[in-house]
């Protein structure tokens, strides 16, 4: 479990060391360890993973070690927990075991480990107690008797023959004195009787940097070196933990060096091979870091080359559905047969369901492709409901319905643009599943809230389907898949939107007596100033005279389309093909009350062809710009009674804008 848990490569490298290696977790609990660990402690591995390090120490280093542990935590380093300090562990049986402690923390977070490399000094720490002692007590015999001077020393050169570790006495020209047999196997030198001889004949590969020591500690220097490195005569390379003192004759002058060295090879090759599987998992990760990259660059790509094509299509793929539709509508006015005009408006029927799939379509796209980016500011949401009800008025009149709300200046926070497009569908998905009687737009506000409610006396919705009617192409009461009653996508991209918003749409309905949508707005951050806004009416204003229209599209048919149906209304109209024709109109003395603009224009854009107008006519002429771009969601704020129409214009919704600009009256 342990092993899993950290990963392959920590536990194979637990596994060949030969040094004890345990594995924490940040709370310091034993994740992993090998056999060498279990062996030191006098544990089976199973009995210690699970457990609190706390259980491995001493009582006399708990307080010590709950006061370090937090600190380390905080920000953890590659360390040595120094042998002088005496640092023990605690064996299964209670006895305490000298130990030398590396820790190294790996990762970060919920993936941070921390691995602790122990060595046994106990043979070590056995011989520094002894050869403390003895000089302790060589000390006390030789103030005591020079009789037992002699045989302390005796004692001193014996016990340091037979120490457990690597020990060298030599003499100020580093002629070996005394070796320790451990010292002679370290050299394999077994065989081989040193006393003497030069220590630099006998190991003539020993580094310049440790002559250097030397000669200071024969100055009087004690030299220690945690961990370095020298190759043997055999071509090895060996890793020893080093200590140089010197030591004084009875009158008080150095007399030589005692050479300590603890050969730590097999640790730090462990040490390596873990520093080298990390640097290789580092490395792997770079290269699907830049793997990764270099994928999201080609996706980004690809998703600008489908923003390119979506635009494109959206204004190509409306132009001609733009004429077909004008013209059927020219023809079902200009015919005087009744059966005419009904087979006229049927024919519109199926193009403008492909216009609607066009749009749905694109707002999908948008929306997915995470082009749809909020804007969130504060504003006056009466304003708002006052475009969706001035936009959807004609649609309910048709019905006989009555599309009603009350004014209100109450002030939300969202993306204005957005909210309408959301609410835009819910007052159409009521219009189109009721049959009789109203559908109200309410907006009501609370201390950390404002609900904005539509609700309608329609159908209604059966309890079991409240919960998909959200869905994809759901559609209650439409089981042939009618087109004209729309693609069962209109509540999903108003759900979608919501979400992209961050507004919670909450519904409420009972089969067969209607519904309520409600969207949960948080309130306005800060003041809006207040508009005044007249509710729309359902009856046309009063009869004038049309005003004389200019058109500027420069796609042929679409103008053709358009001119005989603004004419079939009686309006007056001239045609211009770009921005230069129509300047021309102007200086030839014609002042129109209505400019109706396409967005593409030669050399130019339908907003600036606008703007030169009204600079050259010194007047806000009541405006209307058409686009098939679907990324062109609003008239910018310097262009005042100006509408905003998408291709294909449906005669009800062109009507409906001109509806909303200063001067005009559906005719």
């Amino acid at each position: 479990m342990g092993m899993a848990i950290i990963g392959e490569q920590l536990g194979a490298l637990l596994e060949l060391s030969p040094e004890p290696m345990i594995v924490l977790d940040r709370a310091c609990i034993v994740v992993a360890l090998n056999e060498a660990a279990g062996e030191l402690f006098g544990y089976a591995p199973k009995d210690l993973i699970g457990k609190p390090v706390e259980i491995l120490l001493p009582g006399s280093l708990l307080s010590a070690h709950l006061r370090g542990r937090d600190h380390f935590c905080a920000k953890p380093s590659r360390q040595a927990l120094a042998a002088s300090t005496r640092v023990c562990a605690r064996h299964s049986s209670g006895r305490e075991i000298p130990v030398e402690v590396t820790l190294g923390p790996q990762g970060t977070g919920d993936a941070f480990h921390l691995v602790c490399s122990l060595h046994d000094i106990s043979k070590r720490a056995a011989v520094e107690d002894h050869l403390r002692r003895g000089n302790e007590d060589l000390s006390r015999r030789i103030l005591a008797a020079a009789a037992d001077a002699r045989r302390a020393n005796e004692h001193f050169k014996l016990v340091l023959k037979h120490a457990p570790v690597s020990i060298a006495l030599l003499d100020r020209q580093m002629r070996y004195l005394i070796v320790s047999d451990y010292w002679l196997a370290a050299h394999d030198f077994e065989d081989r009787d040193v006393h003497g001889l030069s220590h630099y004949d006998v190991l003539s590969c020993i580094p310049e940097h440790w002559k250097e020591e030397h000669r200071r500690c024969l100055a009087g220097e004690a030299v220690h070196n945690d961990e370095d490195c020298y190759t043997t005569h055999a071509g090895q390379t060996k890793w020893l933990r080093r200590e140089i003192i010197p030591w004084r004759t009875g009158d008080g002058k150095i007399g030589g060096v005692l050479l300590f060295g603890e050969d730590i090879t097999a640790r730090k090759e462990a040490e390596l091979a873990l520093h080298k599987s990390y640097s290789e998992l580092e490395q792997r990760v770079a290269d699907r870091t830049a793997d990764l990259a270099a994928l999201k660059d080609q996706a980004d790509r690809a998703n600008a080359q489908k923003s390119w094509f979506v635009a494109a299509a959206s204004h190509d793929l409306r132009q001609p559905l733009q004429a077909s539709l004008a013209y059927l509508s020219v023809l079902g006015r200009k015919s005087g047969s009744p059966e005419l005009e009904e087979l006229s408006n049927k024919a519109r029927q199926p193009l403008k369901a492909m216009s609607d799939i066009l749009d749905v379509l694109l707002d999908i796209s948008d929306i997915e492709s995470g082009h749809v980016l909020p804007r969130h500011q504060d504003f006056l949401i009466g304003e708002m409901i006052f475009r969706v009800v001035a936009n959807a008025q004609h649609q309910a009149s048709e019905k006989g319905l009555r599309l009603s709300y009350l004014p209100t200046d109450i002030a939300v926070r969202s993306d204005p643009k957005l909210l309408e497009r959301v609410v835009t569908n819910f007052v159409t998905n009521a219009i189109r599943y009721t049959d009789k009687g109203l559908i109200g737009i309410d907006c009501q506000q609370s201390d950390d809230k404002v609900c904005l409610s539509i609700t309608d006396t329609g159908i209604g919705i059966p309890p079991e389907a409240v919960g998909t009617i959200f869905e994809d192409h759901v559609q209650l009461g439409n089981p042939a898949r009618d087109r004209r009653k729309g693609l069962g996508l209109g509540l999903s991209i108003a759900k979608r939107i919501a979400d992209n918003l961050g507004h919670r749409i909450s519904v409420a309905s009972e089969l067969g007596r209607g519904s309520s949508f409600t969207i949960k707005l948080p309130p306005a951050q800060g003041g809006c100033e207040r508009a005044c806004v007249a509710a729309p009416s359902a009856v046309p204003a009063a009869a004038r005279s049309n005003p004389i229209v200019l058109l500027i599209d420069d796609d042929q048919d679409v103008a053709d389309a358009l001119q005989m149906l603004l004419q079939s209304y009686d309006f007056e109209t001239y045609m211009a093909n770009g921005p230069g024709p129509a300047m021309a109109i102007l200086q030839a003395g014609l002042t129109p009350g209505l400019v109706l603009c396409d967005y593409r224009m030669p050399g130019s854009n339908g907003l600036e062809v606008i703007r030169n107008i009204r600079r050259h006519l010194n007047t806000d002429v009541a405006s209307v710009l058409l686009t098939g771009d679907t990324g062109i969601q609003a008239i910018p704020s310097d262009i005042a009674n100006c509408a905003l129409v998408h291709k294909p214009v449906d005669v009800d919704t062109f009507f409906a804008a001109l509806a909303t600009l200063e001067g005009m009256a559906i005719p």
